[in-house]
């Protein structure tokens, strides 16, 4: 009542006011959003109010829509690699204050080309569905999984007491991959290659834990495959050197 007073005496300021407010219709009790157009004005020394109200429950979810698809990939579900930026960046924010340790593990599968080409794109998006799910399912509630887009996923762990904590949850997602799945009637098995970095050892920002797990999974990568590596600064030493060797092989051919 406090408010609608307030709301009233607002329209007879300025002569109208429009606002949404949760309205509960007549029939059937269901509450729903509504935006309110209030008309306050004097007549023959009385106070006339006048409301008019629209549904705008359409609009809501037209508008919540926009906002899942910038943030979510459209195949999975997952937070997008915008959204999963915003959340590292909370979380080292957090992280930073309280001096806990945070983990990122950039995820890579193996073989996924193969797959997608030889069973097809439907297969390929298939897969990559079901791995996402399986993801989530190796992880807690605080913990986020995001894609990256392609066969690219990455994992944020929050609150980690120490790389063993974290050494344990890449050998969960490793087993959990690895389970066959079937796919356009065919059983198939994929594994991953995981890299991680983790706050602050190896890197304080955003930026860099994602680029150093990377790094890191492009030495599980080496290593063989379906397995995990975690950054150091040997890893990006060897990195570089590889680089550099690769741009001097360039130049030769050039």
């Amino acid at each position: 009542m406090v408010l609608a007073n307030r709301m009233i005496a607002a329209a007879r300021e300025k002569g109208n006011i429009r606002f949404e407010w949760m309205q509960k219709r007549n029939d059937t009790g269901e509450i729903f959003p509504a935006e309110v157009l209030l008309n306050a004005m004097e007549l023959d020394g009385k106070l006339v109010v006048q409301a008019v109200v629209h549904d705008i429950t359409e609009r809501r979810r037209t508008e919540e829509k926009i906002q899942y698809l910038a943030t979510h990939d459209i195949l999975t579900g997952l937070p997008n690699r915008a959204m999963f930026s915003q959340l590292l960046n909370y979380a080292i924010q957090a992280a930073r204050r309280y001096q806990r340790q945070l983990a990122v593990l950039f995820i890579d599968l193996d073989r996924f080309k193969i797959i997608n080409d030889t069973l097809g794109h439907e297969a390929g998006d298939q897969l990559l569905k079901v791995i996402a799910t399986r993801l989530k399912q190796s992880l807690r509630a605080v913990d986020v999984v995001g894609r990256l887009g392609g066969d690219e996923f990455v994992i944020l762990i929050d609150e980690v007491n120490d790389s063993n904590h974290v050494a344990t949850v890449a050998h969960k997602i490793l087993t959990s991959v690895i389970k066959p799945i079937t796919l356009m009637g065919q059983e198939c098995r994929i594994t991953a290659s995981i890299g991680i970095s983790m706050f602050p050892k190896d890197a304080e920002d955003e930026q860099s834990l994602m680029k150093n797990a990377d790094i890191a999974m492009y030495l599980a990568k080496e290593e063989g495959k379906n397995n995990y590596q975690f950054f150091s600064k040997d890893i990006q030493s060897r990195s570089l050197e590889h680089l550099s060797i690769e741009s001097d092989c360039r130049i030769g051919k050039g």
